[in-house]
């Protein structure tokens, strides 16, 4: 009877992607995941969109703040990035073009204004839901 429990726990264990000590973990690095706590503000606005038209947001943050973007436009069509322009040069962190659905962390790595650009690259008109889920001290403000 004994021996039929340590089974299946050990089937459990394996099952439940144990590292068996290695430090790997068993888990998709390309998934992202929004912070465990709930977030301090959210930013929800349905935003419409010319063709070739911009609208940017700016989050003033640092170290230990976070913005969970979510995007979702009507066609495949949102291209967005997120850049600084320190010195006065633009720093692109990130970018993505092409999409109906985004869904991106961002975590910066020192303090300063980081811009959400939001671009629709389509050759129609369409709305685009931005919902910008701030946690740690971060400041939210559309670019005007």
């Amino acid at each position: 009877m004994i021996r039929s429990a340590a089974v299946v726990v050990l089937f459990a264990m394996a099952a439940c992607g144990d590292d068996r000590g290695t430090g790997v973990v068993d888990a998709d690095p390309t998934v992202d995941a929004a912070p465990d706590a709930a977030p301090r503000d959210v930013v929800m606005e349905t935003r419409p969109l010319q063709p070739g038209e911009i609208i940017e947001g700016i989050m003033t943050s640092g170290p230990g703040d976070a913005a969970h973007i979510v995007l979702h436009g009507q066609f495949p069509d949102v291209s967005f990035n997120i850049h600084g322009h320190a010195n006065g040069n633009t720093q692109v962190v990130y970018e993505e073009f092409d999409k109906m659905d985004v869904s991106y962390l961002f975590e910066p790595t020192s303090q300063a204004k980081w811009y959400l650009l939001i671009r629709n690259d389509g050759t129609v008109a369409m709305t685009v839901d931005v919902k910008v889920e701030i946690y740690g001290d971060m400041v939210w403000e559309w670019q005007k």
